[in-house]
């Protein structure tokens, strides 16, 4: 039954998320009207029900009987028809406020007496009161507030807060602290649902939807109570128990299954088996929950049937969370769904920038994203068009259907059967306009008694105020307010609204369902152009395809091929050639025409269309014309390779391609994570050494890196006519309002470059700019080198250096690919220092050394060694071996090995443990998981072992600084086992062993006495460590 009940949830959970906006419209069109339901319900009737009692709400009238004596306030009686009286005399009386400005008079009036305060005068008179809107006085001009302003509100929060304020002097202090307490409770219970789903890549919609789904089964419960089970719960008893409901129950399920689908998000599963999966995986222990506080309610709502209160709102719970539960498995897959496609659209749209700010092609880059959206979910088709503004589209119709649909409940007045003169504004009545001020006996002392009897009629009181900007803001805001009401009041307009509502649903359910199973249209304009090509080229392409099929596929002369017909001559083929109608000859033809230097080497992929076929035809041409024949064999492997992505990115003038093996070295523990390391090399034993390191360095818990710093340079030179105009535009430069103005013009370039600093240098009249800039998850060259161009334009056109010369984008102060003290000292790329402690059983048992024999080793080759060899950033054992191996198998420039390899090793004993403590610190690691070599796919997919492939989903560059934290560990590995062989004396034993055809043996004789002494103390024991270690795998 359970499972049944789990296929089912399953089943209908993969259902919303396939379609998401059908799922989230609907109950959000239903919410809406439970809300207008449930406010008509509520706020109405309280509001109306304050006027209740009195037929005349506007005014309070008093009679005095006729008579000769004085008047006395106890004698007054409060009556509710004056035309009771018509021989009465009649007094009007007006109270007015006026909110005091300094040193200004107020204004006169006219019958005034002295009210309670010198801010508020009573008008008495005899004849009815004329409103008057404006007063001026001392050039000052107050205006009468009418009640429909902004200040309302301001209404009904005194009015709430008078309420709350009785609410608590009537209640136990117990109470109202268990109140207190459940309202901080739900707060925070509110508060963690944002933090929680922050840890999932959401700032803020995932977290909001989540709420917005709760409330929605809030609004349907009370719907539900009030008007099918007629349970109605008071606002009171609402306020003081919906704390306790989200404090208990909260939103740990919800936030789980968000979490799940987050993880499962980047993988190559369709987005509605894995919002299936993840609700399936949930739905017992939600059953659970949900029922056991279900059943609860329910019972104690049938045991306290005669305490209506507690059952009313026992009822109501009970409703809430059934609603809750029906949510989570349709609109709430819906919303995560959604969220899924509009993360992998947008990653897809992010990989195809960054690609074109490294300087790629827009085709390759689209082709190259696209490709990488098919990788990593193969089992999908495009899931948007370019860009996912229709999904986008859709979040916003839905918001401002919502929002609509409600501003067109408070404008239109026949939602509610009202007369059509009858406005909702006058519906809604306010505590400040209906109360009078009481009789006192300093009005009734104002008042002559007539001996036919006298009536009093007391208006409610007025208030002016000051006119100023708020309040002529305040005026703007409300004749607008009033215009739109009218507008959507309209009986046709109004429909207009709601069936635009409803036609902006339908399109954006197209749009979503379009999105999905069709692919971009711009590939579809290719294919269909491409398509009559082939059609019109076909017979002419015949005879061209089978003896390209015979290149293709002939491994073997022995082969069947088909028979090629006899070849064109010189002159007809460049006459074919100038036609554009070179892909119509044959291999041999365009052989022949780059070999009589006809056709350029270079131009074979524009001329022939296919990256593939100038491959072959290259190597057949420069077989031919260089007389090398080993271009004619498949020992230069070309085939199976993906070309496309190399021309125009990668490389110029391809035959082919170098394999190189591949090695993993691992698994490393990397700040708590385990990674396979992968290391394209030639060099014997260099994978084992890293094997051995690592196993050392996880036995003592693993590496903990640090990023100090990330950013790329270019260091242009441009030069001034005099020195005094360079060093002015140094100063100018190095001043903060030059760092400010060159800063803003970069930045407009890129999407993701961002400049940090520039630092000058002057060398004559040569100034030499170093721009530090953080490029996101790309090496960033190409992206630097645009936005410096740009900013040295902008110098010369905006700033008042016209007479600057730009020598050089690169003038050699970056510094890149050479060895240079600035990168050793400043940093270039990523900054990362790598630390691991290694127990000292670990280093004799794994490392076969000894913690002292490290340490010395390592201050006199990596320290003093290096230093006596003048080197620069060289104070390590072999970090380039390890670094270039690793840029090897990921796509990275190997050529930057020679700055990303600068390196000081330090080792020290801990005096406490006796353990080594190792590090590496690396200021100059350049690397980059998008563009350059990392769009080649065997390179891609080294990147992918390592969980860094291309940008950061959330947080732009985090994948190439995790990245940088890798290379470093691994060469913190590299570097303890290369230096434990050399400390334990057995380099060239296991030099030997491990690179000779012939089987190396332990020698029989031992030459024991060769063996290095540790600390002066040749014990057997430690003979035999170092004799075991000399079979162990290194080389530098």
């Amino acid at each position: 039954m359970l499972s049944l009940i789990a296929q089912v949830t399953s089943a209908v959970a993969k259902k919303a998320a396939h379609n998401p906006i059908h799922f989230i419209i609907v109950p959000s069109f239903l919410a809406a009207i439970a809300y207008l339901a449930i406010v008509d319900e509520y706020i109405l009737e309280d509001s109306l029900s304050f006027l209740e009692g009195s037929v005349n709400t506007n005014t309070k009238s008093y009679y005095y009987p006729p008579t000769d004596s004085t008047a006395s306030t106890d004698d007054w009686i409060q009556i509710q028809d004056v035309n009771q009286y018509p021989d009465a005399k009649r007094y009007y009386v007006v109270p007015t406020k006026f909110k005091p400005v300094l040193n200004h008079e107020l204004p006169h009036l006219n019958h005034t007496i002295a009210g309670p305060s010198v801010f508020e005068p009573i008008i008495v008179s005899e004849t009815a009161p004329e409103s008057v809107e404006t007063l001026v006085e001392d050039g000052i001009t107050w205006k009468l507030g009418p009640f429909n302003r902004i200040s309302k509100y301001y209404d009904y929060f005194t009015h709430a807060l008078a309420n709350i304020q009785d609410s608590i002097q009537k209640a136990d202090n117990f109470d109202i602290v268990l109140i207190i307490v459940a309202y901080l409770a739900m707060w925070y219970t509110l508060i963690k649902v944002f933090i929680d789903m922050r840890q999932f890549g959401s700032q803020f919609w995932l977290a909001f939807s989540t709420l917005t789904s709760s409330v929605f089964a809030f609004l349907f419960g009370l719907f539900t109570s009030i008007y099918i089970i007629n349970a109605k719960v008071s606002l009171m008893s609402l306020s003081e128990g919906i704390p306790f409901l989200v404090a208990i129950i909260g939103f740990k399920h919800k936030v789980s299954i968000a979490g799940k689908v987050s993880r499962k998000s980047t993988g190559s599963e369709e987005v509605s088996d894995i919002v299936a999966e993840a609700i399936s995986s949930h739905t017992l222990s939600m059953l659970r929950d949900h029922v056991v506080v279900i059943g609860a309610l329910f019972s104690c709502a049938a045991y306290a049937h005669r305490v209506t209160r507690l059952r009313n709102f026992c009822i109501l719970s009970g409703l809430i969370l059934t609603f809750d539960l029906i949510l989570v498995y349709t609109m709430f897959p819906a919303i995560l769904g959604l969220k899924v496609e509009i993360k992998r659209a947008r990653r897809t749209e992010a990989i195809q920038e960054a690609l074109e700010e490294e300087g790629i092609s827009h085709v390759l880059a689209a082709q190259v994203a696209e490709q990488s959206a098919t990788l990593e979910h193969p089992t999908e088709s495009t899931p948007f068009f370019s860009s996912s503004s229709s999904i986008l589209s859709a979040k916003v119709a839905m918001t401002i259907g919502l929002f609509a649909f409600h501003v067109f409940w408070l404008g239109s007045s026949w939602l509610y059967s009202k007369d059509d003169t009858e406005s909702l504004t006058s519906m809604l009545s306010f505590k400040s306009q209906t109360e009078i001020a009481p009789l006192t006996q300093l009005l009734t002392n104002q008042v002559k008694v007539d001996p036919q009897g006298t009536i009093i009629t007391i208006f409610p009181t007025q208030y002016y105020h000051p006119v100023g900007f708020l309040v002529k803001v305040e005026d703007v805001i409300t004749i607008a307010w009033e215009k739109f009401n009218d507008a959507i009041q309209d009986s046709i307009l109004s429909k207009f609204i709601i069936f635009g509502l409803a036609i902006s649903v339908v399109i954006n359910m197209y749009f979503l369902n379009a999105a999905r199973y069709q692919v971009n249209a711009t590939k579809i304009l290719i294919e269909k152009k491409e398509k009559v090509t082939i059609e019109k080229n076909q017979a002419e392409q015949q005879l061209a395809q089978a003896q390209q099929k015979k290149i293709y596929e002939s491994d073997d002369e022995s082969e069947e091929s088909v028979t090629p017909r006899e070849p064109l001559p010189l002159d007809q083929c460049i006459e074919i050639m100038k036609t554009g109608n070179t892909k119509t000859l044959t291999n041999s033809e365009v052989t022949n025409l780059v070999v009589n230097g006809k056709l350029p080497l270079y131009a074979l992929e524009k001329q022939l269309g296919d990256n593939t076929r100038a491959v072959v035809v290259r190597r057949s041409a420069i077989a031919k014309i260089a007389d090398v024949p080993v271009l004619d064999t498949n020992r230069l492997p070309w085939k199976h390779y993906d070309y496309d992505r190399v021309f125009g990115a990668c490389c110029e003038n391809v035959i082919g391609y170098m394999p190189l093996p591949v090695g993993v070295a691992g698994p490393l523990l990397v700040d708590g994570k385990p990674y396979q390391i992968p290391m394209a090399t030639t060099e014997g034993c260099l994978v084992a050494s890293a094997m051995r390191g690592c196993k050392a360095i996880n036995a003592g818990g693993g590496v903990q890196t640090v990023l100090t710093k990330d950013g790329m340079t270019r260091g242009p030179c441009v030069r001034f006519p005099t020195l005094a105009r360079a060093g002015a535009a140094k100063l100018w430069i190095d001043s903060e309002e030059g760092q400010r103005t060159v800063k803003k013009a970069f930045n407009s370039t890129s999407r993701f470059a961002r400049l940090q600093h520039i630092q000058t240098a002057l060398a004559g009249t040569l100034l030499f700019i170093r721009f530090r800039t953080t490029t996101g998850d790309a090496m960033g060259m190409n992206m630097i080198s645009k936005g410096v161009e740009y900013s040295l334009k902008y110098m010369v056109e905006q700033c008042g250096w016209e007479d600057m010369e730009v020598i050089s984008v690169s003038g050699n102060y970056c510094i890149d690919k050479k060895p240079a003290a600035i990168n050793w000292i400043e940093g270039r790329g990523k900054s990362i220092v790598a630390e691991a402690r290694i127990p000292k059983d670990v280093v004799a048992k794994v490392l076969k050394s000894d913690v002292d024999a490290l340490v010395e080793l390592n201050v006199a080759k990596n320290l003093v060694g290096s230093a006596m060899a003048g080197s620069v950033g060289g104070f390590n054992a072999h970090a380039a071996n390890m670094v270039t191996a690793i840029y090897l198998a990921c796509g990275q420039d190997p050529a930057q090995n020679v700055e990303s390899s600068n390196c000081i090793t330090l080792m020290d004993k801990d005096k406490v443990t006796g353990d080594l403590n190792i590090s590496v610190s690396m200021p100059s690691i350049e690397v980059g998981t998008i563009g350059g070599g990392t769009i080649l796919e065997p390179q891609g997919a080294m990147l992918e072992l390592l969980g860094v492939r291309g940008p950061h989903p959330t947080n732009p560059g985090d994948n190439a600084r995790q990245l940088a934290k890798i290379v470093a560990s691994a060469v913190l590995a590299a570097e303890l086992s290369l230096c434990s062989a050399l400390a334990a004396g057995h380099l060239v034993s296991a030099h030997m062993q491990h690179n000779r055809n012939t089987p190396a043996a332990v020698p029989a004789a031992a030459p024991v006495a060769a063996a290095p002494v540790v600390n002066g103390n040749g014990s057997p024991v430690d003979i035999k460590r170092l004799q075991e270690g000399s079979i162990t795998c290194i080389k530098s």
